[in-house]
Order: structure tokens, then C-alpha cells, then sequence
């Protein structure tokens, strides 16, 4: 909000009017007019930047006014000036009316295509005030613009007889800023947008203290000392009501309760009857932004700052207010939280957090699109682990009683877990790397409860990494000994690269996944085995590993079991862990990611670090003599033997 906005004094920063139109439409007099308050015929073509005192405004913020040339070679500077503007005044002459037209067919059409987003007022100046121009209404000539220009907060005239319109302009621009019409109302349907509605809904339920879903008179005094610090009068509100059982009968109720409904009527009536600021007033005082989202003061970023090999998770108390929330919305109690459920439980958030990647569609969902219990709590585990910011301002929109940071846990650095020889995190992400084909989509499929062939959801509708998220349960009740467990599919682009040192860090445990049937596949994955390692290890965020041999349903490569146990031994890890995602055959493999994440001083591949030497992986392909009976057949099979530096004891 542009209230916090401060220099480095801690002094409000004065917010950028641009003052922009064609040549004699008034530009440079307008600023003179309301900044001297007189009229000069014969000034300057362009004045140098203008600064306005805070005690200028009626909302005490200083602001700079910049007039802008009408030169076609000074477009460059005028664009420069438009992009840096926090408001844009346009002009026009109403004695030449085809300036009014350069309006809509130049200039708001270039602040489109510069993606220029700020309120713009439109002035329109009246260079001798005459019986003409005065019968003309400027709603009238300019409404065609303002349908089509939403961006155009309002118009106004001016003219050197009635010099405090020149003023007026200015705040106008200022207080479109500070109190902008564009996030809260739609001019269209004249009705508050969505996201101003799931703000007032949230307010008005913070604000009922007996939560019996009314205002009663002590309850909204209390709000309105809390905006505006002055109580209402009882005529006041007994006033208020007379109207509302007239105008919005369901305002009130039986008893003369202010209802949601009378609520967010009297809002609307706020911005209709030109007062927008008492509305902002309500909704800065609960900490909403000009985007109606919870202002990042209020989010205790302490309490997430991190190292890069740490994490964060919900603590208990989080866990228990979530199990309540879903409780409460689950109306039938069937364990499922319907689509409609889910809707009623984020109507006082911006939108729901799980709408778009990388949540949609990772963790497991009924037919109808119900989220269980294991599910919600899933999905709020992984939001917290990549997000953990907006974890906590999404508790404070479904209103977390307690205060924010008890509801989130740093974990302990890995190098101490390793040193510990233990790991009590709650929460395991396991990066899934592996060749094309390998079945690494088939595995966060049937992870989350689908077929392993539905490739209509792979990467959460976005071309980054895909996630799967769910717990990992010891018996048929959820209990606080289980854990959460976070499928990452690495994506491997089309140079070969794969993630950062830093974002490697983030890991607990790596799987390499491979085709079974495909000695090729093996190969690259123990390739990429290989490379993720040795980077890991040089960054000094090492991790456990493990090998998963899929699709164990086809025929194995020759030598594949010999071979890939060999390899495994060599480097120190477990023997590749056989899985089959088409006959749902896991081998426990979920359960054993975990134990090696409780482990993380174990199956750290033994492999020299690049600093050391750039690599000592050595490939050796031998033949293998095989005797068939009395005929003796030589057959070249690809042996892959992985040579490394052990450790000295």
C-alpha cells in the first residue's frame, strides 16, 4: 500500500503525477494553477518538475508533478516519464475536440502497449469559460472513452476561472492511487469484485465477536472505532438501518442485526455516493494492499528465515487448527471435502492457493474432485515447504486464532542431521530424476492415486517441475508419527542441464529411476547418478540415494540384476529397488525413501568430488565369453562397471 511506501529518511515518498496530452490542451497550466493557485497566460512550454508539500493533499502525501513535451522527438522522454508515473493526468481542450479523440485513438492505446497500469484522470480544459463549453457535460463526451478505457478512473474540467478544479485534478490523481476504484468495483455490473467481497466477508467474521453471524450495534461500533477512531452515534446507526430495511431488506435481520448482506451493501454505497476512501480506510486498517491481499508486514518472515538445506513444516498446532477447518467445512462428515466445500472454506481468501501449478492436480482426489483429510493436509504441507509466506498468509485468511509463527517450524540443518546419523523432519522431499520413458510420471501417478498411464495432469499444467504430495501411512489411522512425503519430477532440459547447486539443496532424498527392460536407460541414469553427486557433494549439500528399477513387468536387459547390483555395491548404495507401476508393485518403495531420509548419513554415493578430480567415473565395456553347448558363440554385451575413489578409513 502507498501509505508504508517511505525514502530513506523514513519520509513518505512522494508518489509521480505525469501530466500528458497534445500541444495547447492546458498541461503546464494546469500545474501552475494548482500550484500557485493563479493563472498564467504565458508560461514556460515545459515547466521543471513540480514538488507538492504533503500538507498539499488532504491525505498528506507529497507528490512531484511532471509536465511532459507535446514534440514528436520527445516521445522517448514522455514514455520514460510514463512508465516511472504512479498516475497519469491526459488532457484535452474542449474548444478543440479532436484532442479529446487523440485520447482514445493514440494515447491510452500506447499506454496499453507499454503495459502502463496506473489510474489516469482525464482533464479537460476550458481556456475561456463561455455559455458554450459550460453547457457541455464533460460525463457526457467523455463516457464512450471511459467504457471503453477502464483504466480511466474519472473525468474533470477545469479552467482558469475556477482555479481550485486545477487542484481538485491532482488529488483526484493522488487519491485514485492511494484509493483506487479499479480492484474493489466493477463499473460494469456496478457490484464490488470478488476479491473485495472475500475481504469484507473476512472482516465482517473477525468483527462478530459472539460468531453468531450478525453485526449487533456494540459489534460494528467497535469496528468503526477500530477504522476510524470515533464511535458511532446511536441516531446514526438507528438511521443507517431505517435505510437499509427500505433499500436492502436483507440488510438486517429480526432482531436489527447488521447482516453480511448489509454489510457489503453499505460498502457499495461507499463507493457509489463518492466516498471509496472510507472503504479503503476499513480495508488498510486490516491490513489489505491495493491487490486485496494481506500486506507482507504482516507475515513474520522470521520465523521461515532458513538456510538453503533447511525446510519448513506446519507444527501440531497448525495441524489441529487445520484438522477443525476441515472438520467444520466437511458438512456430510464422508471424509471428503467437496469442490463446493473447499469453495465455502477460501471465500474469505483472494482465490483458493491450489487453483493453478504447481498444486492442481498433485495430490490424490476422489472422482468428484473431494479432497480428503490425508489430502488437505498434503496439499497445505507442500505449500509450506516451497512457499512457507504463503502458508501464513493464507492462515490468516481462513482467520488462525493464534499467533502466526507458532504455526510453522524450522527444520534442523541436514549436515547436523548427518552428523546425528538421524533426520526428524516431518515433511521429505525426494527429487525423482531419470532418462525419458523411465516411468517417472507412472510413479507420482499411482503415488497419488491415479492410473499410471493418465498423462493428462503430468506436470501440474505448467512446464516445470511436476509434484506429488501424500502421507505416507504406517496403518489405516493417520497418526502423528507419519510423514509427509513430496515427489519432485525433475525435469531435464533439452542441453542436458537439470537444477542449480542451490536448488539441489532442497533435496532429501534422489531416486534415479530406470527402464528395466532398457540397458540404455540404466546407463543414463546411472549417468545422471553420476552428475547430480558429484555436484551435490561439491556444493556440500549431499543426500541419500537411491536406484528404482520400473516397468519389472517386462523382460530385464541381459545381466541386468549381476550388473546393476554390482554397480551399487560399488558406489555404496542400496541394490536398485524393483518397482511396476502398471501392476501397482512398489516393493514398500515409499516407505523406504523415508527410512533413508531418517537416515541421511546412509547411501550417499562414494563418489570422488569434481574439485578433487574432474571425473572419475570410468565406463568399462567388457565381452563376456558365453559357451552354448559345443558351439562356442562370443556375443559383445555392454558391461557397465563404475570405478571410484572409497574413502580412506
Amino acid at each position: 500500500m502507498w501509505n508504508s511506501v517511505r525514502d530513506s529518511r523514513g519520509s513518505p515518498k512522494p508518489m509521480r503525477i505525469a501530466v500528458v496530452g497534445e500541444k495547447g490542451t492546458g498541461k503546464s497550466s494546469l500545474i501552475m494553477a494548482a500550484a500557485r493557485n493563479t493563472f498564467h497566460p504565458n508560461i514556460a512550454s515545459l515547466l521543471p518538475y513540480t514538488n507538492l508539500p504533503s500538507e498539499f493533499f488532504p491525505d498528506r502525501m507529497p507528490a512531484t508533478v511532471i509536465d511532459t513535451s507535446s514534440r514528436l522527438g520527445d516521445k522517448g522522454k514522455v514514455v520514460k516519464e510514463v512508465k516511472q508515473a504512479d498516475a497519469i493526468v491526459l488532457t484535452f481542450a474542449f474548444d478543440r475536440l479532436e484532442t479529446l479523440d487523440r485520447l482514445s485513438d493514440h494515447w491510452l492505446p500506447l499506454f496499453r502497449q507499454l503495459e502502463v497500469r496506473v489510474p489516469i484522470i482525464v482533464a479537460g480544459y476550458i481556456v475561456d469559460s463561455n455559455e458554450a463549453c459550460d453547457q457541455i457535460s464533460i460525463e457526457q463526451i467523455t463516457s464512450p472513452m471511459m467504457q471503453q478505457y477502464r483504466e480511466v478512473e474519472t473525468s474533470i474540467q477545469w479552467s482558469a476561472q475556477r482555479l481550485n478544479e486545477a487542484k481538485k485534478v491532482l488529488y483526484y490523481a493522488q487519491k485514485a492511487v492511494i484509493h483506487p476504484v479499479g480492484p474493489v468495483f466493477n463499473q460494469e455490473t456496478n457490484s464490488l469484485k470478488p476479491r473485495c467481497i472475500a475481504a469484507l466477508k473476512r472482516i465482517f467474521i473477525l468483527s462478530d465477536q459472539n460468531k453468531d453471524g450478525t453485526l449487533s450495534d456494540a459489534e460494528l461500533n467497535k469496528l468503526q472505532v477500530k477504522c476510524f477512531d470515533i464511535p458511532l452515534v446511536p441516531s446514526e446507526i438507528k438511521q443507517m438501518k431505517k435505510e437499509m430495511q427500505v433499500k436492502c431488506p436483507q440488510g438486517v435481520d429480526e432482531e436489527e442485526e447488521l447482516t453480511l448482506y448489509g454489510f457489503l451493501f453499505l460498502n457499495t454505497r461507499f463507493i457509489e455516493e463518492a466516498r471509496i476512501q472510507t472503504l479503503w480506510t476499513i480495508l488498510r486498517k486490516f491490513g489489505y494492499n491495493n491487490n486485496l491481499r494481506l500486506a507482507d508486514d504482516l507475515i513474520p518472515y522470521s520465523s521461515i528465515k532458513r538456510q538453503a538445506d533447511q525446510s519448513v513444516e506446519l507444527t501440531n498446532v497448525a495441524i489441529e487448527f487445520l484438522w477443525d477447518v476441515y472438520e467444520f467445512f466437511d458438512h456430510d462428515s464422508d471424509n471428503k471435502l467437496e469442490p463446493h466445500e473447499m469453495g465455502y472454506l477460501f471465500e474469505t481468501a483472494p482465490e483458493s492457493p491450489w487453483n493453478e501449478a504447481p498444486y492442481k492436480d498433485a495430490s490424490e482426489e476422489t472422482k468428484g474432485g473431494g479432497v480428503s483429510f490425508e489430502a488437505f493436509l498434503s496439499l497445505w504441507s507442500l505449500m509450506t515447504l516451497i512457499d512457507p509466506a504463503r502458508t501464513l498468509e493464507y492462515l490468516m485468511y481462513i482467520r488462525f486464532p493464534y499467533d502466526l509463527s507458532s504455526a510453522v517450524r524450522v527444520t534442523r540443518k541436514r549436515v547436523l542431521d548427518r552428523n546425528e546419523k538421524k533426520s526428524e523432519r516431518k515433511v521429505v522431499q525426494c527429487f525423482v530424476f531419470g532418462p525419458k520413458n523411465a516411468g517417472k510420471s507412472a510413479l507420482l501417478n499411482q503415488f497419488i492415486g491415479r492410473s499410471y498411464d493418465d498423462d493428462s495432469k503430468n506436470n501440474n499444467g505448467s512446464t516445470d517441475e511436476r509434484y506429488a504430495v501424500n502421507i505416507v501411512k504406517e496403518s489405516c489411522v493417520i497418526a502423528r508419527t507419519d510423514k509427509t512425503l513430496v515427489l519432485k519430477k525433475i525435469r531435464i532440459q533439452e542441453d542436458g542441464s537439470m537444477l542449480s547447486t542451490e536448488a539441489l539443496a532442497a533435496c532429501d532424498v534422489a531416486i534415479f529411476i530406470y527402464d528395466s527392460s532398457d540397458e540404455s536407460s540404466w546407463n543414463r541414469a546411472i549417468d545422471l547418478l553420476a552428475e547430480v553427486a558429484t555436484s551435490a557433494k561439491d556444493a556440500g549439500y549431499v543426500f541419500p540415494c537411491l536406484m528404482v528399477a520400473a516397468k519389472t513387468d517386462l523382460d530385464s536387459f541381459p545381466m541386468a540384476i549381476q550388473e546393476t547390483t554390482r554397480v551399487t555395491q560399488d558406489i555404496g548404495i542400496d541394490a536398485p529397488i524393483p518397482i511396476s507401476s502398471k501392476l501397482g508393485d512398489f516393493d514398500n518403495l515409499f516407505r523406504k525413501i523415508l527410512t533413508a531420509a531418517e537416515h541421511p548419513h546412509l547411501n550417499i554415493p562414494e563418489i570422488e568430488s569434481k574439485k578433487k578430480k574432474s571425473r572419475k567415473l570410468i565406463i568399462n565395456k567388457s565381452l563376456l565369453a558365453v559357451s552354448i553347448g559345443t558351439a562356442a558363440l562370443i556375443a559383445g554385451i555392454a558391461s557397465f562397471r563404475l570405478y571410484t575413489a572409497r574413502k580412506q578409513s
